[in-house]
């Protein structure tokens, strides 16, 4: 398959055939039905981005009840469900997942779960059930060549390298939501560009994942002067003229250089200097939007050039148009 995500579509009996064949086979279908039948509606890839990485990215709607499954080959299974909800089984672990989960303590849960065998995999349909998530599998092959296997890796790792369906709990942060929902966004990118975009995201994102796997480290409390900076940054930013200066002025204006500026956002606040820019000119449109200014005029103040551009990263964010902006709490 093209490694560009598809825009929204039919997704029929034949196609979740061809799609599973990069992870599996013996596809099952809980019933019968021709190879043209829809059976969900949305965008729906996997895409093989490099030897041993696979991406599966779905925001889809179920247009029926069912029950499928297949085989699996043996690889680490991440998954990261953003909206709605799943329910999907890997041998005999079955996960529970997403924001619209029925039970609250898997809402932020993320699956991490490793296949040493092949094994079977399955969902459960539920017709009119919404889910936009995305699913890696890294192989053994794929974690060798990053230093990765059953004998390189650190000893918690190397233990849930070994052990089939070992699963490890796994709290999805709010960095590994973001780069679930930047690896479903559409990019205006070529073929080769949008190729290596994905393959950066899905790596981070695994990344983040096997971070579990780390020893928690005790981070080291913040200085006097880092944090009386951070407050002048955090002025700096929420004025008119911090929009307008570039990284390097920034830096200077608070008597640092760009590196160790970004380092101390990062650790303080977990993002950049720029993310909490565009964070800080969203909750401006958004209190506009909320106090009655139309959604121009709350682009505008968010650095939009175009009305479009702002609804869309506007509704990526909050999960609303701006024209429904007054029903967020807040």
């Amino acid at each position: 398959m093209s490694a560009t995500p598809n825009p929204a579509r039919l997704v029929t009996r034949a196609d979740l055939v061809r799609s599973a064949g990069l992870l599996g086979s013996g596809y099952h279908f809980g019933d019968s039905g021709p190879p043209d039948e829809a059976l969900l509606h949305g965008q729906f890839d996997t895409l093989h981005l490099r030897p041993g990485l696979i991406l599966h990215a779905a925001a889809v709607r179920d247009l029926r009840d069912l029950e499928t499954s297949n085989s699996l080959h043996p690889g680490i299974k991440i998954v990261v469900v953003i909206e709605g909800c799943t329910d999907l089984s890997y041998g005999h672990r079955r996960f529970a997942l997403g924001p619209d989960s029925a039970d609250p303590g898997t809402r932020a849960a993320g699956a991490l779960v490793n296949l040493a065998e092949a094994d079977g995999f399955s969902r459960r349909w539920r017709r009119g059930r919404h889910e936009k998530k995305v699913s890696l599998t890294l192989t053994p092959e794929w974690m060798a060549l990053a230093g990765l296997d059953a004998h390189a890796a650190p000893p918690a790792l190397r233990g849930f390298l070994r052990e089939h369906l070992a699963c490890q709990p796994w709290t999805v942060s709010a960095r590994a939501r973001r780069l679930a929902a930047d690896i479903l966004a559409p990019a205006a990118l070529a073929p080769g560009l949008q190729r290596l975009r994905l393959e950066g995201r899905c790596i981070e994102l695994a990344s983040e994942a096997l971070a579990a796997f780390a020893p928690v480290a005790q981070a080291a409390p913040l200085r006097a002067a880092d944090r009386r900076r951070l407050a002048r940054l955090d002025e700096l930013l929420r004025s008119e003229q911090g929009a307008q200066l570039s990284m390097a002025e920034i830096a200077r204006e608070l008597g640092t250089n760009p590196s160790s500026l970004q380092a101390l956002t990062r650790r303080a606040w977990g993002a950049s200097v720029f993310e909490r820019l565009r964070w800080l000119s969203m909750e401006r449109a958004r209190r506009l939007l909320a106090d009655g200014a139309g959604v121009a005029q709350a682009a505008e103040a968010a650095g939009y050039a175009g009305a479009s551009n702002f609804a869309t990263a506007f509704k990526k964010r909050y999960g609303v148009s701006p024209r429904q902006a007054h029903t967020l709490p807040g």
